[in-house]
């Protein structure tokens, strides 16, 4: 430990006044989370999570969304098996199908359940362990730079607007990023000293871990090179199970070190098959053939030949539950063709650049200074100790202490820059807690005479609760102020770094005031599994994803559009990304073949003609060609004219007023996007 006195015993009163502060920070953090929340709707997978979790409980049963293991899902679903709410019968074909979120849209939606109650209960237990990784942060922080450096860490992590957006959110980021901190710095503490204590928490947050989602994977190239340093460095191991020892000789920290590892291989197999009841058939009834899997989507990514012959091996020694390979197996598929959106770029199957230009827009930018200035003072220390003859007798510096949180932050961000899962800048919620040790480093210059650091740490401090306060309850659309803020966030990254369908209920309130009493036509175009129907918001469906919309088909009229910054972008339509010459092409063409029909698409008369006048067969499949094509269109003139949202839900449903001439020029006068980038000529839609 680096700080320049030891931690006050809790029993003194600096020691219990230390540990007040720390249990204050946390309980405020849980506030903070639990209590935006509130304020937002159902998020893509938190129905899916809630849903498939309730029914591993009540039903056994493991074909529902495989992917991602089943840790969140069963721990957020607890409060659940003490308010009992209605769960739609299993005798239903698309439970019998699997059809996981069918079942969990008729669970939150159709079932005579309060949604926002479901919500809740699932979100307090997420809560639950934002604390439990925010207590983790300053525990491993003071290990390094005492009470100071720790309630420093905790500091940032309770302000931390991707904490407090994840953290009290029902997805896999936070579970996954509380059960990675903690292995990591539990499997360095075992490599030094081998206790009880340590033994377990090492253990069962491994297994754990891997429950939480198939990245998990990521623990064993980090504790491969913390093996590594711990035998390079030779420092003695205390063995203090039973009689204490002292192991010197790293023939024999060796042996000890893969009996460890061998002992955590079997505990985390034991965690999983515990997940899954000890059960390898997924099915709740294995005699029935008509409990079945969700057949894998046709453009599913092949797996390659050793994956394959890995997964079939364990298949047939059913080395792991069903349910467990299934789940991974369909996430390597499906992962390759992803389509991704950047900085006004589109393509499918992401870049590598992704996350470094993710971590750069939405980190704070006092982090940014903080994290520097620490480990300025730091190296500082380091090298005043140094010149002083300090620990001039240890294999290693003091920097050694950190090496835990150095390797998991290299290591992570190495397997991120190849990841071609570009749907979120969650995946590197793992980073930030990590630096938030590392910044811990800044009480470092309170023993200098170095004032300006000092002036400087307490300013950085305050700007980032600050940054932090501003966006509240927006915790999700959190952009940096480098990148133009969360108003221009749309821009840059869209999908679950801003736009995971949380606005709905924000949408239903914007409506209430500006538009009351239905004056203006409202077109919506959502991208999220929330229901507009529920909060009772009363609009022309454009399209969205999913897509669970009736067929109706009508004109385009001067109202509001509400667009959806996911769907504004073209992630998700048939027409995927700029407009281009292939898709303009299109467009005419289905226009002419409703000009044969003596039809003008946009105008009411017209359609109410063609409506009566031909049977639906004949107009319904070329009309749903041209409403898709007409909305990419006109999310392709407001990019094109540059034109901003003249308002926005929660930064993540942007909404234009727009008039007849608006309406003309979008729909039938020229394309103005440019045909010849490199993004327009080769579209990946249609």
């Amino acid at each position: 430990m680096l700080s320049p006195s030891a931690p006050p015993d809790i029993r003194s009163p600096k020691g219990r006044l230390i540990w007040c502060v720390v249990a204050a920070l946390l309980l405020f953090y849980f506030f903070m989370a639990f209590s935006a929340s509130w304020q937002k709707g159902v998020t893509f997978d938190e129905i899916d999570h809630l849903a498939t979790g309730y029914n591993y409980w009540l039903n056994n049963d493991f074909r529902l969304s495989p992917a991602n293991g089943d840790f969140v899902k069963r721990w957020a679903s607890l409060p659940l098996l003490i308010s009992r709410p209605k769960y739609p019968s299993i005798s239903n074909p698309l439970w019998r199908q699997a059809e996981w979120f069918n079942m969990a849209f008729i669970f939150f939606f159709q079932s005579g359940n309060d949604p926002a109650t479901l919500l809740l209960q699932g979100r307090a237990m997420v809560a639950l362990l934002g604390v439990a990784l925010g207590f983790a942060v300053f525990l491993c922080a003071r290990e390094l730079f005492g009470n100071g450096g720790g309630l420093i860490a905790l500091g940032l992590f309770v302000f931390c607007p991707h904490m407090l957006a994840h953290g009290a959110m029902v997805t896999t980021d936070m579970s996954t990023a509380l059960m990675l901190f903690v292995s990591t710095w539990s499997i360095w503490r075992l490599l030094h000293n081998v206790t009880w204590g340590w033994l377990v928490t090492s253990l069962l947050s491994l297994g754990f871990l891997f429950l939480c989602k198939m990245t998990s994977i990521v623990i064993v190239p980090i504790t491969a090179l913390l093996v590594i340093v711990r035998l390079i460095a030779g420092s003695p191991l205390v063995w203090k199970l039973g009689s204490k020892r002292v192991i010197k000789g790293r023939r024999g920290q060796a042996g000890i070190i893969a009996g460890l590892v061998l002992i955590h291989a079997l505990a985390a197999v034991a965690i999983v098959w515990a997940g899954y009841d000890f059960r390898y058939d997924a099915r709740a009834d294995a005699t029935d053939p008509g409990l079945v899997f969700v057949p894998r989507e046709s453009s599913a990514t092949p797996l390659g030949p050793h994956v394959q012959t890995a997964m079939d091996w364990c298949r047939r020694w059913h080395l792991l539950p069903e349910g467990y390979l299934r789940g991974n197996e369909e996430l390597l598929t499906t992962t390759e063709r992803r389509p991704s959106f950047m900085n006004g770029h589109w393509k499918i199957g992401g870049w590598h650049r992704f996350f470094l230009y993710a971590f750069w827009v939405k980190t704070p930018p006092a982090l940014l200074l903080l994290l520097p200035l620490g480990l300025a003072g730091w190296w500082w220390l380091e090298r005043q100790r140094r010149q002083k003859g300090e620990n001039a007798s240890l294999p290693a510096s003091s920097f050694y202490q950190a090496t835990p949180f150095v390797i998991s932050f290299l290591v992570y961000s190495a397997v991120a820059i190849t990841e071609k899962v570009n749907i979120g800048h969650r995946h590197i919620l793992f980073l930030y807690p990590v630096l938030y040790v590392l910044a811990g480093s800044a009480i470092l210059w309170w023993p200098t005479q170095k004032l300006w650091a000092k002036v400087g740490v307490v300013l950085l401090m305050g700007w980032f609760a600050a940054d932090s306060l501003l966006i509240r309850p927006h915790y999700l659309a959190y952009f940096n102020g480098l990148s133009g803020g969360p108003a221009q966030g749309y821009r840059h990254l869209v999908d679950s770094s801003l736009d995971w369908g949380q606005d709905l209920p924000g949408l239903k309130r914007w409506l209430a005031v500006h538009n009351p009493g239905d004056g203006e036509a409202v077109f919506l175009s959502y991208f999220g599994t929330d229901s507009p129907d529920y909060y009772g918001i009363n609009s022309m469906r454009l399209p969205g994803y999913p897509d669970w919309r009736k067929p109706q088909a009508f004109p385009y009229v001067p109202g509001y559009y509400a667009i959806s910054a996911t769907m504004f972008q073209n992630i998700y339509t048939q027409t995927f990304g700029p407009w281009n010459r292939v898709y303009e092409d299109e467009y005419q063409k289905t226009l002419q073949s409703f000009e044969k029909l003596g039809c003008t698409p946009d105008d009411p008369a017209s359609l109410t003609a063609l409506f009566q006048k031909y049977p639906e067969k004949s107009w319904h499949e070329p009309y749903e060609k041209l409403e898709k094509l007409r909305f990419v269109r006109l999310c392709g003139w407001l990019r094109a004219t540059k034109r901003p949202p003249d308002d926005d839900v929660g930064y993540s449903i942007l909404i234009w007023k727009l008039d007849e001439h608006d309406l003309r020029e979008a729909l039938a006068g020229p394309p103005r996007e440019l045909y010849d980038s490199p993004a327009a000529s080769s579209p990946h839609g249609i």
